[in-house]
């Protein structure tokens, strides 16, 4: 006595194979761990934001490779137009003018240096677009001598 007939055992063969691939499909997304559409599109959504983020730091910060007309006092300059120099952004502009009323004028360029994020090769960078202006070199209370 036969369980199946011919045919219904090629509809279970069919259909073990369809489960197999499924398994091994899901196998496959789990190793690699590729995303599900949810995910993508979370992915879509943080990339876009990322993006309009980065033109807008990109387009604030000057790095479309222009340099300001003329040098700009950092002792003197406001966010705006700190930002005006390639490589400084509205969160660098804003760590040089707290540091500015906290300590007091800038002597020399070197000494964006103290504040974090700033190293040599920025200073470097920044040398021909930054200048610190005779009159300006006015500590917090009292002139330098």
């Amino acid at each position: 006595m036969k369980l199946f007939t011919t045919e219904e055992r090629r509809i279970l063969q069919l259909l073990a194979v369809l489960f197999l691939v499924g398994l091994l499909t899901k196998l496959v997304r789990d190793y690699w761990e590729l995303p599900g559409e949810n995910e993508r599109a979370q992915r879509r959504q943080y990339l876009e934001a990322f993006q309009t983020g980065a033109q807008g730091y990109l387009a604030a910060s000057g790095s479309d490779g222009t340099v300001p007309a003329s040098p700009v006092d950092i002792n003197r300059a406001g966010s705006s137009e700190l930002q005006a120099v390639k490589g400084i952004g509205p969160v660098l502009a804003k760590k040089i003018i707290d540091y500015r009323s906290e300590n007091g004028y800038f002597r020399t360029i070197q000494e964006l240096a103290k504040i974090d994020g700033i190293g040599p090769k920025l200073i470097a960078r920044w040398e021909q677009q930054l200048i610190i202006a005779a009159d300006s070199t006015i500590e917090k209370d009292h002139a330098i001598e």
